[in-house]
């Protein structure tokens, strides 16, 4: 897809609907769905500097016990360790993207050897529960 902002609710579909077909109730569906949300719109804002002609792709894997997304671009490479949440005790908008990731994904690992640009590849297993965030502490699975 385009960096076009106004595609992202069609990602968010996408995305709603694999882990619903995979078996995630609907909540944790919609965790799922703003994880990969705030990975594309960081995208957007950052790599592309909110310009609308550059490319995106979501790819979704389906295995038994979990859903595997990747995104992919083509802007400057990321340093992953650069890359944190602003304190939630912080009240201002924006901010919170890489701490949604970490609460509603199991593991967040961006490929080094990519060499078009970056790819992100977000991991949730199936669990009998959904995860949940505490301000404190990090992502847990049930």
């Amino acid at each position: 897809m385009s960096s076009e902002p106004r595609l992202l609710h069609i990602l968010r579909c996408v995305v709603r609907y694999h882990a619903q077909d995979a078996g995630f109730a609907a909540e944790d569906a919609d965790g799922l769905s703003m994880a990969v949300d705030e990975a594309a719109s960081n995208v957007i804002r950052h790599t592309y500097g909110n310009r609308r002609d550059g490319r995106l792709t979501l790819e979704v894997w389906t295995y038994p016990d979990r859903l595997e997304f990747t995104l992919e671009d083509w802007g400057p490479k990321v340093r992953p360790e650069t890359l944190q949440p602003r304190p939630l005790a912080e009240i201002r908008p924006g901010g919170l993207g890489t701490y949604f990731m970490k609460c509603f994904m199991d593991a967040i690992s961006y490929d080094e050897d990519f060499a078009g640009g970056n790819r992100l590849r977000l991991v949730k297993y199936l669990s009998p529960k959904g995860s949940t965030c505490d301000e404190g502490a990090g992502p847990e699975r049930k």
